[in-house]
């Protein structure tokens, strides 16, 4: 069978949508605000007040409380990848496959790669390290609500730390329906380790359960470090692409070299953009 590629070029919103779903397969987008149309900064405010109501007067009487604005900027920082991939690597997995589309086939093998880098950076990425952004770690888990774990985690510590974590939730925070306790696969192991122990773990819902813990939802991502733990709401948690904007700099390349430099390569070029804040980091708690 032989492959015929017509090289194609995608810009602007049209490479967005490629790009979007290859950033959508990385885990704490489904656990976080994803802001799609961030062109460099956007500044995320929010607005708290104290003892702002008062019993009625008959006059305009100004109260002495004033509305207090937070702003936390979402800056997103630009990534790219450039891949040669020999024909004779594609044919055999293009045709066992059997997509219609190369476009899409070819960057399926980006996606993946694309999807790990912003999982890795999404919480303890770096500016210092190429191809990364500085993440929640990084830039704002000094500023956070802090809480202390008490050693390395284990199946026989996990619970114990989970409930020091949920200790230390700020009154306003706990409760809210879109509260999340964030932790790794290797923590989510030992927490399903140390129920199934005590026989709590409904295993005749393996594939409907929600994970919980004292009826907190339990998001599990893989870009979190070991012996780390966070508590906060999805709505306080942002991530920033601009793949909705009409931009220049999101793009998708797929081009046949044959015809080039006479070479049996394929190359593909993405180019895309990204970056994650915190709204209020004192809403978020933060356990290492």
């Amino acid at each position: 069978m032989g492959l015929t590629i017509t090289s194609s070029t995608y810009a602007g919103k049209h490479a967005g949508a490629y790009i979007n779903a290859a950033l959508r397969g990385a885990d704490s987008l489904e656990y976080s605000t994803v802001r799609d149309a961030v062109n460099y900064k956007e500044v995320i405010n929010t607005l708290a007040n104290t003892n702002l109501v008062k019993d009625a007067t008959c006059g305009f009487d100004e109260q002495s409380s004033a509305l207090t604005l937070t702003e936390n900027v979402l800056e997103v920082e630009q990534f790219q990848i450039n891949q040669d991939i020999c024909r004779k690597t594609l044919l055999s997995d293009w045709s066992y496959a059997q997509e219609d589309d190369f476009v899409a086939f070819a960057m399926s093998y980006s996606a993946g790669v694309i999807a790990d880098s912003i999982e890795g950076a999404f919480w303890a990425g770096n500016t210092s390290s190429s191809g990364q952004f500085n993440g929640i770690t990084t830039s704002h888990s000094g500023s956070m609500t802090t809480d202390s774990a008490s050693g390395a985690y284990t199946a026989a510590n996990i619970v114990a730390n989970m409930g020091s974590l949920v200790a230390a939730i700020p009154a306003a925070v706990y409760m809210k329906d879109d509260l999340y306790i964030y932790m790794n696969k290797k923590a989510y192991r030992f927490y399903i380790s140390a129920i199934s122990a005590l026989s709590a773990f409904p295993f005749n819902h393996m594939g409907q359960y929600t994970p919980e813990f004292e009826g907190i939802k339990i998001a599990v991502v893989s870009g979190l470090a070991d012996n780390v733990m966070y508590a906060g709401q999805k709505s306080n948690l942002f991530f920033g692409t601009s793949t909705a904007l009409d931009m220049d700099f999101n793009e998708v390349k797929v081009l046949d070299m044959s015809s080039l430099d006479g070479s049996q390569n394929v190359r593909m070029v993405s180019r895309w953009t990204a970056g994650v804040t915190v709204g209020v980091d004192s809403d978020f708690t933060y356990q290492s």
